[in-house]
């Protein structure tokens, strides 16, 4: 019994011993792990309820622009005094001209419109140039596109040895904004105050379209100055020392002239001439033959026309001649009435592009604004024309 107290005695002590031995091992391991991370960690913060409602990852969207189209505008009808002053004065300018055209109603939508728009179908005569189709403008534009026909175009046509017949009108009237837009500035084209043309037809029935005939990179540079006005003084000295460099010089050799006058020669002095660099030379006088001491007959030219027409006197000792018979006529060389003349020769692609340089250049001298393929994109196939006048300048691209 006693032995058996003893034994159990120990085991408890070696249970004892080894708890403590764990606890030693135990505290040198948690002495060993970093300060961080036997700190407790903080609990997160409640999440903000306003915040929770909207998605963190997108931002809002930017309101859309609203559209700002002159034909969403207030449309305040024409007063009539306005309409019978507009038309009066398109009675004025337009009795001076050759135009078929056609008085419509007053337009008003909105912004757009005008008091006393036509409707021209051709424009100038002989020949006429037909617009296809009809364009709707005011009379002001109508009164610069004849001049421009009649100035420009056809004189320029006439070059190439044809006629510009018509034209293909790409756009007139049309209540929008610049460019299609839904926001830029108002359109002249809204206004009835611009023409946009696309297409030249001539007589002969080639046409001339802007889009692949218009000659790019072909712009002219600028213009370069005039000349500074000379010092005169400068020049005064320049002379002087020309004139001593003269006086030493040579004018070749010495040649023997004999003093007697030949017949039909005279003798001849060789001067040396100074040519001023400030003044052009004029030419000489054109040489013309000596007149005949004979008295002009009626077949002849030598006698000045103020000399009367000398009478021939027949001899009665001879007979006249008989007057000479022309030939008769060469079959081959006869024009037949009937035959068709000759087709106008086809216009080469340089001379399309020629022709529409040229006019296009002379239309900025009778429209406020011109717009063509080197304007921007949008005009890369039809000239602009229009009349907005401005206080400076006018547009010309």
């Amino acid at each position: 019994m006693a032995e058996t107290t003893s034994t159990a005695k120990t085991q408890v002590k070696h249970v004892i011993r080894d708890l403590r031995l764990l606890l030693a091992l135990a505290g040198f391991v948690i002495a060993a792990l970093p300060v961080s991370a036997q700190e407790p960690v903080p609990p997160l913060p409640d999440r903000n309820p306003a915040r929770s409602a909207q998605p963190t990852d997108t931002a809002a969207a930017p309101p859309e622009e609203k559209p700002n189209l002159p034909s969403d505008k207030p449309t305040v009808p024409w007063q009539d005094p306005k309409i019978a002053s507009a038309r009066a004065a398109c009675d004025e300018i337009l009795a001076g001209i050759t135009l078929d055209y056609e008085q419509l109603d007053p337009i008003k939508r909105g912004l757009c419109g005008t008091p006393a728009p036509i409707l021209v179908r051709s424009v100038g005569s002989d020949p006429a140039v037909t617009i296809s189709p009809p364009a709707t403008m005011n009379c002001k534009l109508a009164v610069a596109l004849h001049a421009w026909f009649k100035d420009s175009v056809q004189p320029a046509a006439a070059v190439l040895g044809s006629s510009v017949v018509k034209v293909r009108n790409a756009s007139s009237y049309k209540c929008r904004n610049r460019y299609g837009g839904a926001n830029t500035r108002i359109s002249e084209h809204a206004l009835a105050n611009a023409l946009d043309i696309s297409e030249f037809v001539f007589a002969s029935g080639q046409r001339i379209k802007l889009l692949g005939n218009w000659p790019y990179g072909a712009t002219a540079g600028p213009l370069a100055p005039d000349p500074p006005i000379p010092n005169p003084h400068r020049v005064a000295a320049a002379l002087a020392r020309e004139d001593a460099a003269l006086a030493r010089e040579t004018t070749g050799s010495i040649i023997a002239v004999s003093n007697r006058v030949s017949v039909g020669s005279a003798l001849a002095a060789v001067t040396k001439v100074k040519a001023n660099p400030f003044v052009r030379p004029t030419p000489p006088p054109e040489a013309r033959p000596p007149l005949s001491p004979f008295p002009r007959t009626a077949s002849g030219s030598n006698a000045p026309a103020s000399t009367p027409i000398a009478t021939a006197k027949s001899n009665p000792f001879i007979s006249p001649l008989p007057p000479e018979e022309s030939p008769p006529p060469d079959p081959a060389q006869t024009v037949d009435e009937d035959e068709p003349s000759p087709e106008p020769r086809m216009l080469q692609p340089e001379d399309a592009s020629a022709f529409l340089r040229v006019i296009h250049d002379e239309a900025c001298k009778t429209f406020e604004t011109v717009l063509g393929p080197e304007a921007n994109a949008s005009h890369k196939d039809h000239f602009h024309l229009d009349m907005k006048k401005r206080r400076y300048v006018k547009i010309c691209q």
